[in-house]
């Protein structure tokens, strides 16, 4: 059975500490926290159905989109009436360069507009929009 001396123990101990704190000198220091997540001010858009606007309220933030599908109408057929144009406006669907550009809303600036959408001979759809500042 071999003996440990009061001498060898603390030896063994001091090694120990040196290679660890050695080792942790070389480490990479640990990332501070984010205030915020990356992309945090991205604001996801929101995607309605043409056929689904039927008077309701949207709450936008400034720079968010509203994706609009027409489902098979062509937009180019809708006329489309905003009563504040500062507050949002509206982009039809474009096809350029092999790329389809769905029709859609911006939310401009802090404020409150109806967006109202006629198709041929159909009663007019009313889209309300609140835009909030970030």
């Amino acid at each position: 059975m071999a003996k440990f001396t009061f001498g060898k123990a603390v030896a063994v101990v001091a090694i120990a500490a040196t290679a660890s704190f050695g080792l942790s000198a070389c480490a990479t220091p640990a990332p501070e926290p984010t205030e915020t997540a990356i992309g945090g001010d991205i604001v996801a858009p929101i995607e309605i159905n043409y056929q689904d606007i039927d008077g309701q309220t949207l709450e936008l933030v400034v720079g968010q989109v509203v994706n609009i599908n027409y489902g098979g109408i062509n937009d180019g057929e809708v006329e489309v009436a905003i009563s504040d144009p500062k507050v949002v406006e509206y982009s039809a669907a474009a096809y350029e360069n092999d790329t389809q550009f769905s029709a859609g809303l911006l939310a401009l600036s802090g404020g409150e507009s109806t967006v109202t959408f006629t198709f041929a001979g159909e009663d007019p759809r009313e889209l309300n929009i609140q835009v909030l500042l970030k």
